[in-house]
């Protein structure tokens, strides 16, 4: 299966990690207001009842400052479409957002109850909001030994009955308490598969044109070649094309000379300035080919060698043409396929 576009991952990294951020501050918040609780008491019993108004006042605004952090966290927390559950180092709930009740379908009155992890996830279970493992016993099991000589971190896909697909975060940490995330992708990857349809179908395209075909990313690097290319110069791992720079070096020694190859060098490198153009190049084993070099999306070039005596082929047609003009773009700038 080919990878997750770029800018998807990049996506769903900053909300998990936006979204982390928030459930361990919240957790960091409600340790911080217990242990200057009792840091306070501490303090009272050393230095004597003299001093008890002095320690109320400190502790009164300790309070005054948690709850004020704790609010401006809730608040942020009920504008996030990421579903953040907080349990705390018994296992039981004790924070959640908005989006958590919309994703999970459990009702406040069961949530607002405190159940613990499993009891959690037994309700997602009834509601149907958790694909059915194998062993469902060893898959709580995974979960209630987070972080206790374990990973720290679980990370999971749950495709649904329904059709619905939610990447699932949980975050244990060291006092004991964790944080689980669900986060509805569904319609992200609804496009991924769109986009990588899309791929193949350009990919089957270009691989029934009898001319070879080829592009480069902008770094230089071949992220694709039709099957006619294959067979006329090998492919990657045969022959020196796998770099723009030596295929131009492997065509130059291959050819009559020709400063065009030069120029095609030149123009790969170029960032502006890339309009369309062709020249004619003779290989010395007899083969005429119109080189067409086109620029695509993200500073890559395609290169497209059409045999001299048959310019009329179908490669020419209208119909080929605009799914060539089309394939441009499908190709990521890392110089793969997205």
């Amino acid at each position: 299966m080919l990878p997750l576009p770029p800018h998807l991952v990049l996506v769903l990294v900053a909300s998990s990690i936006l979204a982390g951020a928030l459930a361990a501050l919240a957790i960091l918040i409600a340790t911080h207001s217990k242990d200057t609780s009792a840091q306070a008491g501490t303090d009272r019993a050393r230095t004597g009842p003299k001093q008890d108004d002095a320690m109320d006042l400190m502790d009164q605004d300790a309070e005054a400052q948690g709850g004020s952090l704790i609010q401006t966290l809730t608040k942020t927390l009920a504008h996030l479409t990421v579903g953040v559950a907080i349990f705390d180092k018994d296992g039981r709930l004790v924070l959640f957002n908005p989006a958590l009740m919309e994703l999970s379908a459990l009702p406040l009155d069961i949530l607002t109850r405190r159940p613990r992890l499993l009891d959690f996830f037994d309700q997602l279970r009834s509601q149907g909001i958790l694909p059915e493992p194998k062993d469902y016993a060893a898959w709580r099991k995974k979960y209630a030994e987070l972080g206790q000589n374990a990973p720290d971190m679980v990370e999971e896909l749950w495709s649904l009955p329904s059709g619905l697909t939610y990447r699932v975060t949980a975050q244990s940490f060291r006092n004991g308490s964790m944080s689980l995330m669900i986060e509805d992708i569904s319609n992200e990857l609804s496009a991924t598969r769109g986009i990588r349809a899309r791929v193949r179908q350009n990919e089957s395209i270009l691989n029934s044109i009898d001319e070879p075909l080829c592009v480069y990313s902008g770094t230089g690097q071949l992220s694709f070649s039709n099957r006619a290319f294959k067979e006329r110069w090998g492919t990657t791992e045969g022959r020196n094309v796998g770099r723009m720079r030596d295929a131009i070096g492997q065509w130059q020694s291959q050819t009559a000379i020709n400063q065009n190859w030069n120029k095609l060098a030149a123009f790969s490198e170029r960032l502006d300035h890339r309009d369309e153009w062709s020249f004619d190049a003779s290989f010395l084993d007899g083969d005429k080919y119109s080189v067409r070099v086109n620029p695509v999306t993200g500073g890559g070039t395609m290169l497209r060698f059409l045999r001299r005596e048959e310019m009329n082929s179908l490669f020419e047609t209208a119909h080929s043409r605009l799914q060539v003009e089309g394939a441009r773009s499908i190709f990521a700038t890392d110089g793969k396929a997205i």
